[in-house]
């Protein structure tokens, strides 16, 4: 939905909900529909291991990769603009 934050499981629970993060989880989200797990891996995340954002990633990555032959589910993904396409496997 236009105008929220989502940002997986992981930060959720401690209610960081920031703008760096939304994107983050959205960005690892993309990242990895755009791809097999192996051409677009985790461990291409881009922000400082261990940092808010970086988590935010993976749980973006996490959450396409479970859906590895089929297409993301919006409503695990609510701030992003989740493709339509099935994420490659």
């Amino acid at each position: 939905m236009s105008g929220s934050f989502c940002m997986g499981s992981t930060l959720k629970q401690k209610n960081q909900y920031r703008i760096r993060e939304s994107r983050a989880f959205c960005e690892g989200v993309a990242h990895r529909t755009s791809g097999t797990a192996i051409a677009k891996p985790v461990t291409d995340n881009p922000h400082p291991a261990g940092s808010s954002a970086s988590i935010a990633w993976i749980d973006g990555w996490d959450i396409a990769d479970g859906k590895a032959g089929s297409a993301v589910d919006p409503i695990q993904a609510p701030c992003c603009a989740v493709p339509v396409t099935l994420v490659p496997v």
